[in-house]
């Protein structure tokens, strides 16, 4: 079932009152004038005041739906397949999201949940949305990882094609931090979201910390290796003649 709203459009020196329709992959108005305009054809949907303005690579459109509205309608342009299905995010879901900067993502999450942390990680949060626009971004990883539950799963949402993180940058902090990629999805139509997720067997084991390097201590000066082989040698004939007994020397 689509979606329609009586309105104002302007195109150009054009206004008129008339209905905008949502249906399908489709933005349609009937009035004085007709539009229909696929969401393929779209190269730019933003807000702009009160009004939902869509440029083609021939005209532009503003449809005064009102603010709420028009932050909707945009969402629902931009996410025709219901992306908060595709990333899994329920109703009871405690999410937490840090640098993502996408206008319309919080708001539509909020709408979905109301256990909505921003810029931290609370104690629980079951899924992690994490905006890494750079390489450099990637070095928080591991922290956010030390945050997940067992279960949890982390987003990590970065622009396509570009040549500040490329998806081998995400693979490489994700084996660095313990956690492996299950699927990728389109988070926007400039941006990607990688699955992360703790391995089944390493759940409910603490990481084990980096061992410290251990330094044997410099033999004695002018000691050489021949002398100290040949020391150990001996002693060790010693034990084995006497038992351990009597070895004063």
């Amino acid at each position: 079932m689509g979606h329609e709203v009586a309105c104002t459009a302007r195109v150009g020196r054009k206004s008129s009152i008339g209905k905008a329709t949502l249906e399908g992959e489709t933005l349609a108005f009937q009035g004085d004038f007709k539009l229909e305009i696929p969401f393929a054809r779209m190269s730019d949907v933003t807000i702009e005041g009160n009004d939902l303005v869509i440029r083609t690579s021939d005209r532009e459109v503003r449809l005064e739906l009102g603010g709420a509205l028009a932050q909707r309608w945009a969402r629902l342009v931009k996410e025709p397949k219901g992306l908060l299905e595709k990333l899994e995010v329920t109703a009871q879901a405690r999410v937490a999201v840090v640098g993502v900067t996408d206008p319309l993502f919080l708001p539509a999450l909020r709408e979905r949940t109301a256990s909505v942390a921003e810029e931290r990680v609370p104690e629980g949060a079951a899924t992690i949305f994490f905006g890494a626009d750079t390489r450099a971004a990637l070095q928080k990883v591991p922290l956010l990882r030390a945050r997940m539950v067992e279960n949890g799963t982390l987003w990590i949402v970065r622009p396509k094609a570009s040549k500040a993180i490329s998806e081998a940058d995400v693979f490489e902090a994700l084996r660095s931090a313990g956690l492996v990629d299950t699927k990728i999805v389109a988070f926007s139509r400039t941006h990607s979201a990688h699955k992360c997720v703790i391995p089944l067997e390493l759940r409910g084991r603490p990481r084990r910390p980096r061992q410290p390097i251990v330094s044997l201590p410099p033999p004695p000066p002018g000691a050489s290796e021949d002398t100290r082989s040949g020391r150990k040698t001996a002693r060790l004939r010693r034990v084995r003649k006497t038992g351990g007994k009597n070895d004063r020397r």
